[in-house]
Order: C-alpha cells, then sequence, then structure tokens
C-alpha cells in the first residue's frame, strides 16, 4: 500500500499566461500600427473619390454636349416663365433635370411632367424632385441625404426634401435680380458665364475658348447645399450650413448656381473672416487642396484652391478676353 505524498510534495500544474504589462505592449504596437496605416488608407480612399468626383464630372459633361447636340445649345441654368409684371417668385426647372437622358436616367426623365409646374406640392412630380442621382453627389462629401436649408432658423419647405446635389452651373458674374422699371425687381438674365436664369449660350459663344470657360464646378455640403432638380421661388433664400464661418442667404437661384461676383444681392448675413471665405452662391470642394471644375471642351480640371482670385473669375467667364494659359 502507498502512502500519500505529503502536501509539500505535491506537483501543482504551472499556468501560462499574458502578464498585464504584456498585454498593455502589445495593444500599444496595435495602436501604433493603425496609426501608421490610417493615413495611408484614408490616402488611398481620396485618391479614389478623386477618380470617381471627376468621372462624375466627364459625365455631365457628355450629357451637357449630347443635349448641345440636339438642342443647338446649352439648357439654361433654371428656367422660369415670363408672365405678366413681377415673376420673382415662379418656380423653374434646373439644367441637371435637362441633362437626365445623357446620365442613363431617361426613365425619370419621362416621369417628369414639365408642363405641370415645379412645385413640390404637385404629387405628379414629387417622386422625380426627391429622387436620389448618384452622377450628382462626391463621394468625397459625407452626407447624400435631402436637401436641407442653412443656417437660417425656419425651414423653407418647399425646398426642403429636394434631391440634393454637390455641383453646381457656372454662372460667371451675376446679379440675381434688377430694377424692371416700375419700382419693382425681375429676375436677371445677364450672367457673362455659360448658365443663368433662361441661358441660351453655345459653344460658339464661349469667345474665351471652351478650354478656358468652366461649365460646372463642385460645391461641398459643408458650405451649402445645392440641388440638380430646380429653384421652387427665386425670392427665397439659400444659406450657408450652421458650420461655415460666413453666415449668407442669397437667392434661391443659387441652389443651382455658383457665381464668383458680384455679391451685391446678398439678402443678409454675418461677416466672414477677412471675406475670403465662400458664401452659399460659391463653390468649394470636400477634396483637399483644391476642387474639379468641368470645362467647356470637356475636360476635367483640378483647380487649386490657391489660385489667383482674377484668374478663378476669369475661368468663369464666357467670353471677357482674359487670357489664362496654365496658371493654376
Amino acid at each position: 500500500m502507498k502512502c500519500p505524498l505529503p502536501q509539500a510534495d505535491r506537483i501543482t500544474p504551472v499556468r501560462r499566461g499574458f502578464t498585464l504589462i504584456e498585454l498593455l505592449v502589445v495593444v500599444a504596437i496595435i495602436g501604433l500600427l493603425i496609426a501608421i496605416l490610417l493615413p495611408a488608407v484614408q490616402s488611398a480612399r481620396e485618391a479614389a473619390w478623386r477618380v470617381q468626383c471627376a468621372n462624375n464630372l466627364r459625365q455631365i459633361g457628355l450629357a451637357l454636349q449630347a443635349y448641345h447636340e440636339t438642342q443647338g445649345a446649352f439648357p439654361p441654368g433654371c428656367s422660369f416663365d415670363r408672365g405678366p409684371g413681377s415673376d420673382t417668385n415662379n418656380p423653374g426647372w434646373a439644367w441637371g433635370l435637362r441633362i437626365l437622358p445623357g446620365l442613363e436616367q431617361g426613365p425619370l426623365y419621362n416621369a417628369c411632367n414639365l408642363s405641370a409646374g415645379f412645385l413640390r406640392g404637385m404629387p405628379l412630380n414629387l417622386t422625380v424632385q426627391e429622387t436620389r442621382v448618384s452622377t450628382f453627389l462626391c463621394p468625397s462629401g459625407s452626407d447624400d441625404g435631402p436637401y436641407r436649408s442653412g443656417f437660417i432658423e425656419v425651414p423653407i419647405h418647399p425646398m426642403e426634401g429636394l434631391a440634393a446635389a454637390q455641383y453646381v452651373a457656372s454662372a460667371g458674374e451675376l446679379t440675381a435680380f434688377e430694377p424692371d422699371g416700375r419700382g419693382g425687381k425681375i429676375l436677371s438674365e445677364k450672367g457673362n458665364g455659360v448658365f443663368f436664369p433662361n441661358s441660351r449660350v453655345s459653344i460658339r459663344d464661349l469667345a474665351d475658348g471652351t478650354s478656358s470657360t468652366i461649365l460646372v464646378g463642385e460645391r461641398s455640403r459643408t458650405l451649402a447645399d445645392a440641388t440638380w432638380v430646380g429653384v421652387p421661388f427665386p425670392g427665397s433664400m439659400v444659406c450657408t450650413k450652421v458650420e461655415s464661418p460666413a453666415g449668407t442667404c442669397v437667392s434661391a437661384v443659387f441652389m443651382v448656381l455658383g457665381r464668383t461676383g458680384p455679391a451685391a444681392d446678398i439678402v443678409f448675413g454675418r461677416t466672414s473672416p477677412g471675406g475670403s471665405v465662400p458664401g452659399p452662391d460659391g463653390f468649394r470642394s470636400d477634396h483637399p487642396g483644391g476642387g474639379h471644375f468641368l470645362l467647356g471642351d470637356g475636360s476635367v480640371r483640378f483647380v487649386k484652391s490657391s489660385v489667383a482670385r482674377a484668374t478663378f473669375r476669369a475661368l468663369t467667364t464666357r467670353a471677357g478676353g482674359e487670357v489664362i494659359g496654365d496658371a493654376l
């Protein structure tokens, strides 16, 4: 009969594991690797987004050229029916809707009853006005939801819910309203860019050259919302977002148009630092260092944010006679 081993002589199995210090070292190494890889991953994603954004503008350019081929001119920036007296509050369809067939959105265009009018209250066109079209959205943007008002406290309901866009047509220098000779104001049709209210500009009108004239550019939703659909009421307001350092409201025609001046018809606003922050009627990109712009020859160029203001303004006019060269 074997006697049991004394308590001190029993063999206890050794349990191996990680100490707290070892775990902390592993976590630190993983965190360091993530910190090293994250900028590279983000850079690769941004590069892909830039390619997609430029491709969107190329598709828009092809659609604009197709429209020009059939109609003899580019589509109007926004269309307003001229009625008797002042028509500053008439709604109007935008250039983006006109080129839908060229963006392989023929069924969506055919579903729109243009003769029924633009107002969102018309049930015939509500689906069309709220349909998201990815070609009009830059992938670098963080928000692809419906159109929303800017920093104003009370939403403008005919505008809320429209399909959003992040590309606006270039109006050059455009004053939204002008005197009607009777003490009132009417919507201006005197933009020196390619697109403006009731515009009908053809390629032969681009005296500065197609490669030196901007047709469409980016507008970040962190600045102000835009739409490809149309303008419910030109006399209403489009405003910068709350996050923008410049709180400004302008005519709602700039829901679909972008301009480089003048800014005399701003409805109201807060002072921007140094006056260099774009308003809701301008251009801005979510890409670091600059933004993409579609030119009249169908090419897409990345214009640096450091471009001279005079040079950029010259690019947005169709017949200013300026010499641009390669100073971008």
